[in-house]
């Protein structure tokens, strides 16, 4: 059992969101420019949300994990999922060579989803040990991609904030989009994170060992312009 990394950017107003481990592949365009909002420095905010697995050995919890786990656009399940979303915003400023950022701010929202034993109670304590040992692995596998994301939102704060003046406004706003996304449409961190990892293997997300299956046609995630 082991997390995994696929891409989906969503068009949504001032935001493009980033879908880690197990979200549905799909591009679509980024946001506009936006004014600054009220924070006074950058922030980042995490969470987590569970799907229950029950069983009282290894076979019925693998078993468990790869038929209620998420999956990605191709049917493969995994254990881990991180998600997360990038904002941004700013403030321009008149000057000689026409319009320049004045000050820039991100929001990073990550998302994690991770499995929960419901009936662990009545499992022998060596198999809870187990199990509590590969979870504490899952999160901090899936912790890495929250951390890519922060070091990721810190990049496009810098480099919005360095960006030449523009003779326009208008003009700006679109750099400023346009750099942003582009940022995230290049950025190989994650990829290189999962293969390097193996997708949490060497960081011991394993119970006891990775076994991938493919959900049904019937299971298959609809594409959407959203992350579920």
């Amino acid at each position: 059992m082991g997390g995994c990394m696929r891409r989906n950017w969503v068009a949504l107003v001032l935001t493009v969101a980033f879908a880690a481990a197990m979200a549905l592949m799909g591009l679509g365009p980024g946001g506009s420019a936006a004014p600054t909002s009220s924070m006074e420095m950058s922030k980042a905010q995490e969470t987590i949300k569970y799907y229950d697995v029950r069983g009282s050995t290894i076979e019925e919890l693998r078993r468990e994990v790869y038929s209620r786990g998420p999956y990605d656009s191709t049917g493969q399940r995994f254990a881990g999922w991180a998600e997360w979303r990038i904002r941004w915003w700013f403030d321009r400023e008149q000057v000689p060579q026409g319009c320049k950022i004045s000050r820039a701010v991100t929001q990073t929202d990550i998302e994690y989803t991770l499995p929960r034993w419901v009936d662990a109670d009545n499992a022998q304590p060596e198999l809870r040990e187990r199990w509590n040992r590969f979870l504490e692995a899952l999160t901090l596998h899936e912790q890495g991609h929250g951390e890519l994301a922060r070091a990721l939102a810190a990049e496009i704060e810098f480099a919005i904030r360095n960006l030449p003046p523009e003779p326009t406004c208008e003009e700006l706003d679109r750099k400023v989009n346009e750099l942003a996304n582009r940022m995230i449409l290049e950025d190989r961190t994650q990829e290189a994170y999962d293969l390097v990892t193996g997708h949490g293997q060497t960081q011991g997300a394993v119970f006891p060992d990775t076994v991938f299956v493919h959900a049904s046609s019937e299971e298959a995630p609809i594409q959407a312009s959203a992350t579920p």
